[in-house]
């Protein structure tokens, strides 16, 4: 009877942490979920109220490193070295002047993957419309730089790498 119940144990138990293994998130997917949380805050739809564009600036300077360098190409105006406190200010001043706001990251590749450092080249698609109606829209390769820091991912550089199709 006992060599039953420490054989049943230990299957159990082996069991256990097989599924554990299978099914906890990579760092991959850390990063992945990142980008789509990033995603998720930077846009905003049409009926956004103002509590929701509070909740959004309020998590959104913890997606970034506390230095966070934006390589813009061409444009000048956000090209610069930031705090994630300063981003965070731009982007609230976008939102606020911004009727709905659609920013989606495509196609992760990831160049390389260590410990607390990860580059992944992406599509980036973004669009918007001002609050009269005017609508614009641009999507562009970038890199991006993250670094693991207190044990989550966060973004530290974005290098424009130019237009996409």
């Amino acid at each position: 009877m006992s060599k039953r119940i420490i054989l049943g144990t230990v299957l159990l138990t082996a069991t256990v942490f097989s599924l554990l293994w299978f099914f906890w998130p990579s760092e991959e997917d850390r990063i992945r979920e990142q980008f789509e949380e990033l995603s998720d805050l930077a846009s905003k739809p049409e009926d956004a109220s103002p509590i929701s564009d509070a909740l959004a600036l309020k998590n959104f300077p913890d997606l970034f490193c506390k230095e966070v360098v934006l390589e813009t190409g061409s444009s000048k105006r956000l090209k610069g070295n930031y705090t994630n406190y300063e981003l965070s200010n731009r982007y609230g001043r976008l939102r606020v002047l911004a009727k709905s706001l659609d920013l989606r990251f495509e196609n992760l590749e990831f160049i390389f993957l260590k410990d607390d450092q990860a580059e992944v080249k992406v599509r980036v698609v973004a669009s918007g419309t001002d609050n009269h109606g005017n609508g614009r829209g641009e999507s562009f390769l970038a890199e991006v730089f993250l670094q693991k820091s207190e044990g989550k991912w966060r973004f530290a550089r974005f290098t424009y790498l130019g237009s996409s199709a």
